[in-house]
């Protein structure tokens, strides 16, 4: 495959796999009685006392386990933080979060802001629509607003997966390589079975910072958590293979065989010892 056309259609996906994987889960997240229901916010944000940022290095893998045997565990990955609060989220909030996104979809930008930023009063609680208020803002080429807008939106949940993404985009297109590749790894630590965060760290390293073989493992890492059904990132990972020379798996890594004795297919023979006349040299 020609490297040209690696690029050209990896970068693509960039943009593919988010709105996938981030839309859903912007819908404002539970909230009842007016009161905090997600997680970080029963506790000020000034409280934040969270261990010291990963470094890239660091960055969380999921891991192919194995029995004593041999045999493949079945891999059961993390649930999205984001999206496992089971609490109702009021008709009210929905009813202005689709309506904002509606003004928003039809580029009515400035009655969008308006109908978002009332919500970060009204349901000062949610993220979500600080998260649009930063699109708003990129889209308005006011670039200072809507990186403050992402960041506030991890501020208030920093359970928030898709504002973890889109503020690394931001970054990414800001020119800001290495912040975008802190924010990625710091939605793995927050969901290291996170696909999205794993390929666009995979297509960071790869295309924008040309290191390979910080790309293979997160290129693995998204082929592992979707099960291979993504053709696409299948190829890139075998043509990042070819580049890097790396053929082990930074994934899965069965155990090597038992060396059991040949004769240990034989019952009888399993059981003959040295004093019975056998020896390993048959």
């Amino acid at each position: 495959m020609a490297k040209v056309s690696v690029n050209s259609v990896r970068t693509a996906g960039i943009l593919g796999i988010i709105l996938v994987s981030g839309c859903a889960a912007l819908i404002p997240q539970p909230q009842g009685n007016n009161e905090a229901t997600e997680r970080e916010v029963s506790q000020p944000v000034e409280a934040d006392h969270r261990p010291a940022r990963l470094s890239p290095a660091q960055a969380p893998l999921p891991r192919q386990a194995y029995t004593p045997e041999g045999d493949r565990i079945a891999y059961i990955a993390e649930p999205n933080p984001y999206t496992t609060d089971d609490s109702e989220v009021p008709q009210a909030a929905r009813l202005a979060f689709r309506s904002a996104s509606k003004l928003m979809a039809d580029e009515q930008y400035r009655e969008a802001r308006k109908a978002f930023k009332a919500m970060t009063v009204n349901y000062p609680t949610l993220s979500g629509p600080w998260v649009k208020l930063g699109e708003i803002a990129d889209k308005r080429d006011n670039p200072q607003r809507a990186e403050a807008a992402y960041r506030k939106a991890i501020e208030v949940n920093r359970s928030n997966v898709n504002a973890y993404m889109a503020l690394a985009l931001f970054q990414r297109r800001q020119g800001d390589f290495d912040g975008a590749r802190q924010t990625y790894v710091d939605a793995l630590e927050l969901w290291k079975d996170f696909p999205g965060a794993h390929l666009n760290l995979a297509i960071l390293y790869d295309l924008y910072l040309n290191q390979p073989e910080l790309a293979q493992p997160h290129y693995e890492a998204y082929d592992f958590l979707t099960n291979g059904n993504d053709p696409k990132v299948g190829n890139w990972l075998v043509e990042v293979r070819r580049r890097t020379g790396i053929e082990t798996s930074f994934i899965d890594n069965p155990p090597p065989p038992s060396e059991l004795p040949a004769e240990s297919s034989d019952p009888v023979a399993a059981d003959k010892g040295p004093e019975n006349g056998q020896t390993d040299k048959g």
